[in-house]
This record gives structure tokens, C-alpha cells and sequence, in this order.
């Protein structure tokens, strides 16, 4: 079985050194039907302060367009963890995986990348083991994801990961 992650992060802007409200991720097979586990974390918002992470009024004022729902659960307080704790966390689920996956190639794992940065930590990956969802979105088959809460980062993991278990279907059902 190969190991996939999809990884989603919901930010407060859209650069590399973006406050990081929360992250989602999942292993997945992308030949098989589903994932095996998942991780979500708040991240708390005044440790990145600390760090000089940026905030972007344009994003805050893009999150007040938001379904109040989704905003509640992303700007809560409640369960924030350090972001340090965050990224041991993410670090150990990302072992071992052999691709990792996120909506957009300059996005969400080129955050991460920066915090890892931040850090002084190893990232959990090389470079040849990215992938992108918008590129294999974009090759002309609807990837049938899943409605549901848009902007929920364990949500939009678990339904890029589907979208690429049946592109790679289709892909193969059409060799």
C-alpha cells in the first residue's frame, strides 16, 4: 500500500510566512478508496506572533465573507496548541510517507516549509516527493470530491484526497 499525505492549511495570508490558524492532514493510498488516519491542530495564534508570522487585512477581510460556521471553528480559541507541538506532531505523522500532497504547489507545504525553516527542523520530505491537486485536477477529469465545508483544513484534506484516488482511477481505467 503506498503512503500519501494530503495536507491542508487554513492561514490569516497567503505568503510563505503566513499565521497559521489550523492544519489538516490525512494518509491515503491514491489507488485505493478512503484514508487510514488523520491529524488536525489550532494552531495558537500568539506564538507565531512571537515569530513574526504575517497577517494580511486582505485575508482577514476575505474571512469575514466566510460561513459564519466555518469562521467560528477556524478563529475559536479553544484547543490551540503551540506550534511547535504542532509540527512534532505533524513531523512523526509524516514519516515514512512517499508523497505529500497539497491543493496548489506554492501553498500550503511552502508554508510549512517556512515554519520548518523557523524551526531549525529537517522537513520530513524531498523535494521530488511533491505533489500538486490543482495539476492533476486541471488534466480534464472532474475529480468528484465530496461536498462539505469548504475552508475546514481536515475537511479540505479528506476531499483533495478523495479527488485524487478517483483521478488516479480514471487514469487507469483509460490506459
Amino acid at each position: 500500500m503506498a503512503k500519501h499525505l494530503m495536507v491542508d492549511m487554513e492561514t490569516l495570508a497567503v505568503t510563505p510566512n503566513a499565521v497559521v490558524l489550523s492544519l489538516g492532514a490525512v494518509h491515503f493510498d491514491p489507488h485505493q478508496t478512503g484514508y487510514t488516519d488523520s491529524i488536525y491542530f489550532k494552531i495558537d495564534l500568539d506564538d507565531q506572533d512571537k515569530l513574526n508570522r504575517e497577517i494580511d487585512p486582505n485575508t482577514i477581510d476575505w474571512w469575514a465573507k466566510q460561513d459564519p460556521k466555518i469562521m467560528e471553528e477556524a478563529f475559536s480559541p479553544e484547543n490551540r496548541i503551540p506550534l511547535i507541538d504542532a509540527i512534532n506532531q505533524f513531523h512523526k505523522f509524516a514519516w515514512g510517507c512517499q508523497a505529500f500532497w497539497s491543493h496548489g504547489a506554492t501553498f500550503d507545504l511552502v508554508i510549512i516549509e517556512s515554519i520548518y525553516k523557523q524551526l531549525n527542523k529537517t522537513l520530513p520530505w524531498n523535494y521530488w516527493q511533491l505533489r500538486d491537486t490543482r495539476t492533476l485536477f486541471d488534466l480534464g477529469w472532474d475529480p468528484e470530491m465530496p461536498k462539505g465545508n469548504k475552508h475546514d483544513a481536515l475537511q479540505d484534506a479528506i476531499r483533495q484526497s478523495v479527488g485524487v484516488q478517483n483521478i488516479y482511477r480514471k487514469l487507469h481505467e483509460n490506459r
